[in-house]
C-alpha cells in the first residue's frame, strides 16, 4: 500500500512541475526559463525536482511525450485516405492551434529542436506500427517500413513547422486532409510496389 501512495505522490509532483513549465512557457521563451523558475512556480524544493527529473530538458521531453501519448489515443477516419489515419494529425494541429501561446514559447530556442526531434521520433514509431499492421501477412514491403515511416513522419513534422511559421493559414482538418492525400500514394506504392 505505501508504494501506491508514493506513486500517486510522484505522479502529482510530476504533474505540478509540468503545469509550472507550461505556465512559464506561455510567459517567456523556454530558453529563458530556469529550473529555479519552475521550482518557484510549482512551489517545490530543488531536491524534489531532481528526484523526478535530471534537468529542465527532461521535464520538457516528459511534457512532449505526454502530449503525444494523449494524441495517439485518438483515432478516426481520414477523408483523404478513405480509411484509418496513420496518425492523429488533425488532433495534433488542433492542439497546437488551441495552445498558441504555449507553442509560441516552444518555437523559440532549443525547445523547438526538442519538440520536432521528439515529435518526429514518436510519430515515426507510431507510423511504423501502423504500416506494419497494414502489410498483408507474409508479404514484404516494396520499401522497408523504417524508410517509409521516416519519410512520412518527416513530411508531417516539416508541414507542421511550415504551418506554424506561416501563422496557420489552413484549418487543422484541411492540414490533415492535405497531408494524407500527399503521403498515401507513396505509402501505398511503398507497401505494395
Amino acid at each position: 500500500m505505501p508504494e501506491q501512495k508514493t506513486d500517486r505522490r510522484s505522479l502529482r509532483t510530476r504533474r505540478i512541475l509540468l503545469d509550472a513549465l507550461v505556465a512559464l512557457m506561455q510567459e517567456k521563451p523556454y530558453e529563458a526559463i530556469t529550473v529555479q523558475d519552475v521550482l518557484d512556480r510549482a512551489d517545490i524544493g530543488r531536491s524534489t525536482f531532481y528526484a523526478h527529473y535530471p534537468d529542465k530538458e527532461a521535464l520538457m521531453v516528459d511534457m512532449l511525450e505526454r502530449m503525444m501519448n494523449a494524441l495517439s489515443k485518438m483515432s478516426g477516419e481520414s477523408p483523404a485516405a478513405g480509411g484509418p489515419r496513420l496518425a492523429p494529425l488533425k488532433e495534433l494541429f488542433e492542439h497546437v492551434k488551441q495552445n498558441q501561446r504555449l507553442f509560441s514559447g516552444v518555437m523559440r530556442g532549443r525547445a523547438v529542436d526538442l519538440f520536432y526531434e521528439k515529435g518526429q521520433a514518436y510519430l515515426n514509431q507510431m507510423i511504423a506500427n501502423e504500416l506494419t499492421g497494414r502489410l498483408p501477412a507474409g508479404r514484404q514491403p516494396a520499401i522497408p517500413i523504417p524508410v517509409l515511416a521516416q519519410f512520412v513522419s518527416g513530411t508531417m513534422v516539416t508541414m507542421l513547422r511550415w504551418w506554424l511559421e506561416n501563422k496557420m493559414p489552413y484549418s487543422p482538418s484541411e492540414m490533415d486532409t492535405m497531408l494524407h492525400r500527399l503521403v498515401m500514394p507513396g505509402i501505398q506504392n511503398g507497401l505494395t510496389g
